[in-house]
């Protein structure tokens, strides 16, 4: 999660080309924490967080998004490497583990920006569009929003609905579709 959302807040400064305060920005609040240790205390399968964005707007976020699409390709190629390369004897096999744990972390933040949620993609484009028509979807918007939209994410975080939206008819079949295309592609 620390390299993941670094280097995607980094890749959306630099897109943007806008500079953020400092480079652990997006870990720099408890939203970013609290929805993780939600999901691996209540033992959820689908991890994700909700870093502190720097930037608003849909470019922003579209940003984002290809900085995690990046992300899981380079833990799907970290992976398929790993498949290859064992570890020394004695020793567990961690590169492999971290591999798997950057490529599904990255894939379940990809899928979370297709939920209507602030600094989503799919949020971004959605929400300001709903705020127009109809005024309590405003409240979502505003900055002073920022600790009721935390609890809402720590629930869902701690909720089994991830897993059985999200998980069961999104990211498991293309996880493992992944690990599959690895072993296809060590060969």
């Amino acid at each position: 999660m620390l390299i993941s959302l670094s280097v995607v807040g980094m890749l959306e400064a630099r897109l943007i080309s806008k500079p953020m305060p400092h480079a652990f920005y997006p870990l720099s609040w408890r939203a970013a924490w609290l929805p993780l240790l939600a999901s691996i205390m209540f033992q959820r399968a689908v991890i994700f967080s909700l870093p502190r964005y720097a930037h608003p707007g849909l470019h922003a976020a579209a940003a984002r998004l290809a900085g995690h699409v990046l992300l899981c390709a380079l833990g799907f190629l970290l992976y398929a490497w790993s498949l290859g390369h064992p570890a020394a004897m004695g020793l567990p096999p961690l590169h492999h583990w971290w591999a798997k744990v950057l490529m599904f972390f990255n894939l379940c933040m990809l899928f979370l920006h297709l939920l209507p949620l602030p600094g989503m993609l799919f949020g971004e484009w959605v929400l300001p569009r709903l705020a127009r028509r109809w005024t309590s979807f405003a409240i979502l918007l505003k900055p002073s929003a920022s600790g009721v939209i935390l609890w809402l994410w720590v629930l869902l975080a701690a909720s089994p609905l991830p897993d059985a939206i999200l998980g069961a008819y999104g990211i498991f079949p293309v996880y493992a579709q992944m690990a599959t295309w690895a072993v296809v592609f060590l060969r």
